[in-house]
């Protein structure tokens, strides 16, 4: 009996309650926080720790304030229209670099990116710097150029490399796809890519009523192919591809319309949750992919071209143009291909 009574209290949540000056239990809720910051009305959701007992506010771990007032803070900058944690955090990843050279490159103080981690609100003029470097890659490399004598020569060739793979990115409207689908699904084979570029362009059809990717498809063995995207990361095989660059700013999505996006994202949500295997099945259940494939066997390799009024037709007649339309899809594929 002791040791049930050891686990169930081990197994406890407990937090020290101010009203009820006693260590109780609590439950935890996401909830809207209205208050003022520096004289400014802001709001911010948070997840609130409440007394089972009396409900009053309680800190459920050591670093439950500390996430607080970050959030607070954070809210305040977008109030304000400053550069959020977020968005520093998507400038060190798009462009490859760390706080330090992310400093010395915009010419502030080598610390100064460490602060803003730790609570400092930035100024409105360095703000503003960070926003650009963000949203505009030649401003960035022009601060580059310009403080290149601060950057070890390992650096700066890294970052001259990694430029240049964003200007690739930014002349193709597959490559921009290509690489959202590989940042938003987190792991993606090759395989999977190509199943999910085709799927995105079919239900662009059916929700937007247009072709999304106007590179030729083929129908290989596998299933549809973009032969740019196979060409490019084909070196992976069957891993995952981890060379994606996350960002929603500048030229990354330079190509795509909000609706296109929606369209990317319906697809992510609803085929994205299957295997490689699973994806190339359904692919070899659609018609347009069937047609093409006529006189082939199995394994053998092809290149004809899926025609594009077949897609449209065959995603807007199985109406794929909400998740739920998908899914319903999804699911009658792979009853069937059990039952064969």
């Amino acid at each position: 009996m002791k040791e049930e009574v050891g686990g169930y209290m081990d197994n406890l949540k407990l937090a020290y309650c101010n009203e009820c000056e006693d260590l109780v239990e609590y439950d935890v809720h996401d909830e809207i926080i209205n208050e003022e910051f520096k004289g400014i009305k802001i709001s911010y959701k948070f997840s609130v720790g409440r007394c089972k007992y009396c409900n009053c506010e309680v800190a459920t771990d050591i670093d439950y304030n500390s996430r607080k007032s970050k959030a607070k803070i954070e809210a305040y900058k977008r109030k304000m229209g400053l550069i959020t944690l977020k968005e520093i955090s998507e400038i060190l990843e798009k462009y490859d670099i760390g706080k330090e050279i992310l400093a010395d490159i915009a010419g502030f103080g080598k610390v100064t990116i460490k602060r803003y981690y730790d609570g400092v609100i930035p100024s409105r003029e360095y703000s503003d710097i960070l926003l650009k470097i963000l949203c505009e890659e030649d401003y960035f490399m022009g601060f580059v150029e310009e403080n290149k004598e601060k950057l070890r020569e390992v650096a700066y060739r890294k970052i001259v490399s990694r430029y240049e793979k964003l200007a690739e990115i930014s002349s193709s409207k597959v490559e921009q796809i290509a690489n959202y689908i590989i940042t938003h699904l987190g792991e993606v084979t090759p395989l999977a890519l190509e199943k999910l570029l085709a799927f995105s362009n079919g239900v662009n059809y059916a929700l937007n009523g247009e072709q999304l990717i106007w590179e030729e498809s083929q129908a290989w063995a596998h299933g549809p192919v973009y032969p740019q995207i196979y060409n490019k990361y084909k070196r992976y095989g069957y891993k995952p591809i981890d060379d994606g660059i996350y960002s929603t700013h500048g030229c990354m999505l330079s190509k795509l319309t909000e609706k296109e996006i929606n369209a990317i994202d319906m697809v992510i949500n609803t085929f994205g949750l299957y295997s490689p295997k699973t994806l190339e099945k359904i692919s070899h259940s659609q018609k347009p992919w069937i047609e093409k494939r006529y006189g082939y066997k199995e394994d053998e390799a092809g290149r004809e071209v899926i025609d594009e009024n077949s897609i449209r037709l065959f995603y807007e007649e199985n109406n794929l143009n909400s998740e739920e339309n998908i899914m319903r899809y999804i699911m009658n594929c792979i009853k069937k291909t059990q039952c064969v």
